[in-house]
Order: structure tokens, then sequence, then C-alpha cells
């Protein structure tokens, strides 16, 4: 199997990272693999799918004191997908779902921030199985000096992404949640942006 470079590679964030002022407090964080996790879980008749992405690379930046003005930017490759089952992760890297080969990356990158109950909301656009669909995203937000932690889920249908394969024996559910707890450190200055 085809592997990317780690994080997905510089140029694949720049790709998808939004424009934004130049803020004199703004804090940079990368966040990848070993800095936490995003999985799904899929319900069915018979067998669940839950599984991860084992590949993707995220950046934020962010003025703490402005979260309104934050961006965020993700990258996941979708050939990474694991759900411990060899068999049922081809099946979902083919056409019937991810479709890898024509639509090999899972991107977000977000429009607009706003803290809202205790929470944060993350609205952007989601591009999965070649379509893109706004999508708001609830997280709980943790700053330190020198950490980053996000963690939540929000649920999407397959079907908005055009994936309708439908097995008569074990039928999904449309509705697939999406989980992540993510933590970073502030990336260092001078490192490329």
């Amino acid at each position: 199997m085809r592997r990317l470079p780690p994080l997905l590679a510089a140029g694949a964030l720049l790709l998808f990272l939004q424009a934004g002022p130049a803020w004199a407090d703004t804090v940079r964080y990368r966040l990848g693999p070993s800095h936490g996790n995003i999985s799904f879980k899929a319900t069915s008749r018979l067998v669940d799918a839950d599984g991860r992405f084992h590949r993707f690379g995220a950046e934020v930046r962010m003025d703490p004191s402005a979260l309104e003005q934050a961006v965020v930017t993700l990258v996941i490759d979708a050939a990474s997908v694991d759900t411990g089952i060899h068999r049922r992760d081809t099946h979902l890297q083919s056409e019937d779902f991810f479709h890898v080969s024509r639509f090999p990356q899972i991107t977000f990158a977000s429009r607009r921030v706003a803290p809202a109950d205790g929470k944060v909301l993350v609205t952007g656009d989601l591009m999965l199985h070649g379509v893109s669909r706004e999508v708001t995203i609830p997280l709980e937000l943790e700053l330190t000096a020198g950490a980053f932690h996000a963690r939540g889920e929000f649920t999407i249908r397959m079907s908005d992404y055009g994936m309708t394969y439908r097995s008569f024996f074990n039928p999904l559910r449309d509705e697939v949640r999406i989980l992540f707890d993510l933590r970073g450190v502030p990336a260092p200055s001078g490192s490329p942006s």
C-alpha cells in the first residue's frame, strides 16, 4: 500500500489553509496521529464498525483572546482507515465507500468559530468522497500556556456524501458518529508556515 509522507506533507496542509489576518498573539498548533485520534462509529443490524484513521495532519491558528478568528485545517489520508478487520478496511477503501483511488483525502477547512454555552462551535467545509458539505462541530477546548486540547463528536449522513452502498444482510445506518481527541503544543516559531 502506498504510504504518504508523515502528516501528509506541509504542501497538503497549505493547500487547504485559509488566509487570515496576521494577529500579533496568534499561536500555531500542528497536530497529527501522535497528538491524539480521529475515529468513527457506524452501526448496523449485525456487526457495528468502529474505526480510526492512522494518518492525518491538522493545523490550528488562534489568538486565545479572540477565538472567533481561529483558523482550522485538517487533511486525512482516507486509505489509513482501520477497523481492525482487513477485509472490511479494504471494502471501506473501495468505490462503495471512500473510493480512495479517486478521493485519497478527507479534508476540513473552517469558515467560522464561535464560543457557545461553554463549548466552541467550529463551522466549515468537510470534503468527503468528492462532496463538500458545511458542518458545525461542537468541541470542548482547553488552552494553557503550552498546550492545546480539543475533543468532541458530531454526526454525518453517508448519503449526504454520495455513499449509498446497502447490504441486504447487514445494512448500515446512514448516520455515522465522528469522534476526535487531539492534543498539541505550539509549533516552534520560525518553522515553515
